[in-house]
């Protein structure tokens, strides 16, 4: 009788506990890192998939409510940021590249995290590995209802990709992060606009370049400082403005601190109008600087941390050649209006009668800076706006010069200076 008595409170405790849902798939090999201590019953507790504050992307929606497990998750702290690495339990977790970019992605957070763990916090960035999700691999949540801490970012893990480079999802995470990091300084900055997309892309892309560079295999997976584009405003060059960073970093004397602190103050506009006027009066991108940075950009000096060129996939700025400037007398001037857009650079060359020699100078407002150098040389010839430079063409040839300009002011189209030339032999 007692025997039948447990055997009846054996079946009344086992109709009382709850049913769980299937578990997930084994992953398709051990992950280092991810081993589990079965006498670890926290670790095998299951909890409710942080995946988003505000409403899913459309083709996310059923991954609502689902249920994710402790024994696939892991956390990294440095400094004052927590990322939480989980995944939602599918059929993604037998695909053969699941070891690769889960830990792939397990380096970038702690690569991101080496750089700028000490920027922000408390924060908390939820990193969740989902399938089946439309739009680009990784994804931040804008919704960040002015919310500093916790940040939500989902990898859609690509089987229907197999080719997709592991690299180029390393630095969409850790741009994703950086964004996070964006987040947490800026929480009243909710929309997408003209005016702030490109400092909040491309800061974010520059710190990604930081641990690892772009490379040809990756090149249509994002947008990269490789095609930073002269033809249009540096304020509309959205992810590829992390060229400017990169350079400011490795050729200014600016830190990843000092980029960091310059988008935590850079006020937030609307238009690219409106940023316009604001870049135009910035205390740390200065006309000068950015007249460096157009020289860089001609020059191909630009380079990642690890030494590697970015390289100008779209070309350098623009270059107009000029018919050769022939002063019958000395003592006779020249002079040549060119046109400079704001927040753009180019180049003009100018080939001078062979034995000639000239006295250089440029009419041109504050914001625009200028520089000279005989074609073939390195050094460039810069200074104060005013300045006058004496060049001489060789004896028996004409003689190439180029100038590069750029503008930093507030003008809505083109903005007009003059070349001129005074024969002095």
């Amino acid at each position: 009788m007692v025997h039948h008595m447990n055997l009846v409170s054996l079946l009344i405790v086992a109709l009382t506990v709850p049913i769980l849902s299937a578990p997930a798939p084994e992953p398709a090999d051990p992950i280092p890192g991810f081993e589990l201590d079965p006498r670890d019953l926290f670790a095998r507790q299951a909890f409710s998939c942080p995946l988003w504050k505000g409403p899913l992307p459309d083709s996310a929606q059923d991954l609502a409510g689902s249920t994710c497990s402790n024994t696939l998750t892991r956390s990294y702290t440095q400094g004052s940021i927590t990322a939480r690495l989980y995944q939602v339990p599918g059929a993604w977790q037998k695909e053969p590249r699941y070891s690769e970019i889960v830990n792939g992605a397990g380096n970038a957070i702690k690569k991101g995290l080496s750089v700028f763990g000490s920027l922000a916090g408390p924060l908390t960035i939820n990193i969740g590995f989902v399938s089946g999700v439309l739009g680009d691999i990784v994804q931040v949540d804008d919704d960040n209802s002015g919310t500093k801490s916790p940040c939500y970012v989902i990898i859609d893990f690509p089987p229907s990709h197999q080719n997709y480079p592991l690299s180029a999802i390393q630095k969409d995470v850790i741009k994703a992060m950086y964004q996070c990091v964006e987040q947490f300084h800026r929480p009243n900055v909710l929309a997408w606009t003209d005016g702030n997309e490109w400092w909040r892309r491309g800061v974010a892309r520059y710190f990604d370049g930081l641990s690892y560079p772009a490379s040809t295999g990756i090149m249509n997976r994002g947008l990269y400082p490789e095609e930073y584009q002269h033809g249009i405003p540096f304020y509309q060059n959205s992810d590829a403005a992390a060229l400017f960073f990169h350079f400011v970093d490795g050729l200014a004397g600016w830190s990843p601190t000092d980029v960091h602190n310059w988008m935590k103050s850079h006020p937030n506009k609307a238009t690219y109008d409106q940023e316009r006027t604001s870049l135009s009066t910035d205390t740390k991108i200065t006309a000068k600087l950015f007249h460096r940075f157009i020289l860089a950009c001609k020059d191909k000096t630009i380079k990642y941390p690890n030494g590697q060129k970015i390289a100008s996939t779209l070309g350098g700025p623009p270059e107009r050649a000029h018919t050769v400037v022939n002063i019958a007398q000395v003592g006779r001037e020249y002079s040549k209006t060119v046109a400079i857009s704001a927040w753009k650079g180019s180049t003009h060359v100018f080939p001078i009668k062979a034995g000639h020699k000239m006295r250089v100078s440029m009419e041109v407002k504050p914001g625009i800076e200028w520089s000279i150098r005989k074609v073939g040389t390195t050094a460039w010839n810069s200074g104060d706006r005013g300045r006058s430079v004496n060049v001489a063409a060789a004896a028996g040839a004409d003689t190439k010069y180029e100038i590069a300009v750029s503008s930093t002011r507030d003008d809505p189209g083109s903005g007009l200076s003059k070349v001129k030339m005074t024969r002095t032999a």
